[in-house]
């Protein structure tokens, strides 16, 4: 009789643990379908704000108003067909200023450092500076020199 007891507390603890799940997915389904009803309003009032913006950018941008405004606050005179100005009339262009050049320039480095074929003027630049070691490139002919060795342009 013990082991049917034992069954029957059992059997009774699992269908309140069935209960609870069961009661947790019903209020869950239930928050659901009010959160979808929550949003569908949402999404509605977002629809009639903007078809409310739509109509009020349409009324803005009618032509008859733009064109009172435009005859109120601009100053504005019917083109003349003469009134023409030649290519050698209009003002030149500002010539470019190389900002980056200017502010090399201003370093006033003490050596002037002359331009190599396949070198970079950035690297040299940032070397200069003391901001970054030499580049590999620059190193190896330095090691060269300092042997009393000199790299061996590449032959056609």
């Amino acid at each position: 009789m013990t082991i049917w007891r034992i069954l029957n507390v059992l059997a009774v603890c699992a269908l309140v643990a069935a209960a609870v799940v069961v009661y947790r997915i019903k209020y869950q389904a239930t928050w659901q379908a009010e959160e979808v009803v929550r949003l569908q309003s949402t999404i509605g009032r977002e629809k009639a704000n903007i078809a409310l913006l739509q109509a009020v950018l349409a009324h803005l941008e009618r032509p008859d108003r733009i064109e009172l405004l435009a005859a109120k606050y601009l100053d504005l005179k019917p083109f003349d067909v003469h009134q023409r100005e030649s290519i050698g009339q209009l003002p030149m262009r500002p010539p470019e200023v190389d900002l980056i050049g200017k502010t090399i320039a201003s370093l006033d480095l003490d050596a002037p450092i002359k331009a190599v074929p396949h070198d970079d003027p950035i690297a040299r630049t940032i070397e200069s500076l003391g901001l970054a070691g030499p580049t590999r490139d620059r190193s190896i002919e330095r090691s060269l020199k300092a042997l009393g060795m000199t790299k061996k342009a590449a032959q056609p």
